[in-house]
């Protein structure tokens, strides 16, 4: 069945030769077809004070990884340490003169203005803690971390003291005047994780809960962090306690390898713990019990039906004895390494983006696709099934055309798409996507010649790159929902 799109515009179809380019990878790297591989990302707790909480609620924004020579880039750059104070009954902490990373720095205790002699201070970093004792003035030499770019110094005196019950910290996080906001445009690899909510009182010992498939540039990384928008604490008492991040962001230093065309297990842990006994939280990574090699049970398959399920849909037209392409995905993200069957007889696996290529039966009206994956697989033991039915279709001119394909689980939404730019190798092109009502239709998945370039944003946008083999036969698709639509020079759209 074929119908055209009421909706679409298509602008600027111009063909253009001579300009050389690739498909971009994540932050408009240009990536050849298959250098990437896949990060299944998921998260886990060291114990250390989650004892004492009955939910400790994380909710993630984004996952962000760089590869070793941007991490290289930005440890040489320039930058400088951001200091947060906070003082409690009169107690002070104050850092004298600068603070270099590996070096020696002065901190001052007081209370009231009167230096505290004689006390404990606390240097907390990663996952480890040091103690030094002010001197006669007041004053402790603590070392700042060479290889951290937060760390915390503390101090408290118990109500048998002469100063009473209070307590003093020094919060540092380095900013690098190389990264910006979005943790540097062109070094970092950024995903964003729809504010996932993890409880780490559930991810104790090899517990982990998984937060999605990441595709990324084959490589070495050497650092990862972890955005967190919010952090919502309940002691076991029912108190409700603010648990402090630093910047707002969880940083690691972890090296790691992904192979192109392949995934790897990242176990991001997190702890939080007591400074002291002030009854303060802070949460921070923990380098020792993170990274690839680390143990892993699953406690959000089961919990979670729907992250078992999958999704199949052509990319593309269907024809009768041609090759078309099937992506698999689950909830959203696309699946690599899923089983892709058909009719019980032909076996193929999908890439890095989700896709393979299977061939359509020349003399069958019908046939049957199934995709899976197994229990052990990041994606557990899943499933999904397409029916097709191959029959004619008549065309504006009456005359048939039996190379079209019915998907049985169509959309009723109708799809729109207005290509902005031109189809020129090596230039950027954009798809803007909407559905029957002119709504942005995010997730769209649009596939040049029926290689994945990307899905669309929240404003139904996406911007690629034209790969440097376009011809005047070259197609843009957009699917949704197991609806698509075709552009190309010569047809406005679509929708099978």
């Amino acid at each position: 069945m074929k119908r055209t799109a009421a909706s679409l515009l298509v602008a600027a179809l111009v063909m253009l030769a001579g300009c050389a380019g690739g498909i971009a990878g994540p932050n408009g790297a240009q990536t050849a077809d298959g250098e990437s591989g896949t990060v299944q990302f998921y998260v886990s707790d060291e114990q250390n004070a989650i004892s004492q909480f009955e939910h400790l609620n994380v909710t993630v924004t984004s996952v962000g990884f760089a590869q070793t020579s941007a991490a290289d880039a930005n440890a040489s750059a320039s930058g400088e340490w951001e200091v947060e104070s906070e003082s409690e009954n009169g107690l002070e902490l104050a850092v004298d003169g600068n603070v270099t990373a590996g070096e020696n720095a002065t901190v001052t205790l007081t209370h009231d203005g009167a230096a505290v002699a004689n006390s404990t201070i606390v240097v907390s970093a990663d996952d480890t803690e040091t103690t030094v004792t002010t001197d006669a003035d007041g004053t402790a030499t603590v070392q700042v971390p060479a290889d951290a770019e937060e760390f915390m110094v503390e101090a408290e005196t118990d109500s048998d003291s002469e100063y009473g019950e209070s307590a003093a910290s020094l919060e540092f996080a380095y900013e690098s005047e190389s990264e910006s906001d979005d943790e540097g445009d062109a070094e970092w690899i950024e995903h964003e994780v729809d504010n996932r909510t993890v409880d780490l009182t559930e991810l104790q010992g090899a517990n982990a809960t998984f937060l999605g498939n990441m595709s990324v540039p084959a490589g070495e990384y050497e650092k990862v962090f972890v955005h967190v928008g919010e952090v919502e604490g309940t002691l076991k008492t029912g108190e409700q306690v603010n648990v402090k991040l630093p910047s707002q962001k969880l940083h690691l230093n972890e090296d790691f390898t992904v192979n192109q065309s392949s995934d790897v297990d990242f176990v991001f842990d997190i702890t939080v713990f007591e400074a002291g006994n002030s009854g303060k939280y802070i949460l921070k990574p923990v380098a020792s019990e993170s990274g690839t090699d680390v143990p892993i049970e699953r406690v959000d398959v089961e919990a979670d039906e729907e992250e078992a399920e999958l999704e199949a849909n052509f990319v593309g037209n269907v024809s009768a004895g041609e090759n078309a392409t099937v992506r698999v995905t689950q909830n959203g993200d696309p699946v690599e390494n899923a089983t892709v069957t058909v009719n019980e007889d032909v076996v193929v696996t999908t890439d890095a983006n989700g896709t393979a290529s299977v061939s359509v039966p020349a003399d069958a009206e019908e046939f049957e696709l199934e995709a899976s994956t197994s229990e052990d697989s990041a994606y557990g033991e899943a499933e999904a099934e397409l029916e097709f039915e191959l029959g004619e279709s008549e065309s504006d001119d009456g005359d048939s055309d039996d190379s079209d394909a019915e998907n049985e689980t169509d959309s009723e939404v109708e799809l729109g798409a207005v290509l902005e730019g031109s189809l020129a190798p090596g230039e950027n092109a954009t798809v803007v996507v909407t559905d029957g009502e002119g709504d942005a239709v995010e997730d769209a998945t649009v596939a040049v010649d029926g290689e994945v370039v990307g899905e669309t944003n929240e404003d139904g946008e996406l911007t690629f790159v034209v790969p440097d083999d376009v011809s005047l036969d070259t197609e843009v698709t957009v699917t949704s929902d197991g609806e698509t639509i075709t552009l190309d020079s010569t047809t406005a759209a679509a929708a099978n």
